[in-house]
């Protein structure tokens, strides 16, 4: 039975109020543990080095983003599911069964990317941004925008690893092609190492790869993954999905 334009819009209001009500509750366990989070977050930095705030709001605001942050990687298969949920019956039948799937494999690619720009990005990253004065000066680091900064990171690269999975997606939905995405490859890299340079907090080469590399990378495994996902053709078949 189609469904009119408030039905969707309904449909969409109840699928936003449950995927907020999961990164909520999510978000409210991680802050009960936001002081082991936030060791977590200081391990890439020098044994030596303390982080300090500047202003009464500061632990306040960095624990919300901690716990924040934290509540989208824990509640992201649930908010994953609702995103599912409103297009499935927009799929072909046989295309809903890969619900499960696109759900594990979306939360895992996003955590993929986030545990990617921890443990080998930042490792090499923060080291250097702090050994440009060498013993010169002494680095009194402000725990706000040393959270922003790694989270920002790590959620860039949590994105960047969702590429694949968003290609799947709209090869099986018909709205993307492997050809034109090898057509435009050369396009897509000078794309990629544009943003690969902002997301790059230093100037050096070996950092700028750390960013492109995957990020190219992504880009080739995103074109193989829409060639075997792609339908191939409709054989004059009608459209079966509903409307």
């Amino acid at each position: 039975m189609a469904m009119s334009l408030i039905d969707h819009f309904a449909e969409l209001r109840n699928r936003l109020f449950i995927a907020l009500g999961a990164w909520v509750v999510a978000a409210g366990a991680a802050f009960i543990v936001r002081f082991e989070l936030l060791s977590w977050l200081q391990a890439p930095l020098p044994p030596a080095m303390s982080l300090n705030y500047f202003s009464i709001l500061e632990p306040f605001v960095v624990s919300m983003q901690i716990a924040s942050f934290a509540g989208v990687v824990i509640a992201s298969p649930v908010i994953v599911a609702q995103v599912w949920a409103f297009i499935a019956p927009g799929l072909y039948p046989e295309e809903r069964r890969y619900a499960v799937p696109f759900i594990l494999f979306t939360a895992l690619a996003f955590a993929t990317g986030v545990a990617f720009a921890y443990y080998v990005v930042l490792p090499f990253t923060i080291p250097i941004l702090l050994g440009f004065l060498g013993d010169e000066a002494q680095g009194l680091l402000s725990i706000g925008r040393y959270i922003s900064a790694l989270l920002t990171l790590m959620g860039v690269f949590g994105l960047m690893f969702e590429m694949p999975v968003l290609g799947y997606l709209l090869a099986r939905l018909g709205m993307l092609r492997a050809e034109p995405m090898r057509k435009r490859r050369r396009w897509a890299i000078v794309i990629g190492l544009v943003l690969a340079a902002v997301i790059t907090p230093t100037a050096d080469p070996f950092n700028f790869a750390l960013v492109a590399g995957p990020l190219v990378l992504l880009y080739e495994v995103t074109i193989v993954v829409v060639r075997v996902s792609q339908r191939k053709g409709s054989h004059g078949t009608e459209d079966p999905r509903p409307s």
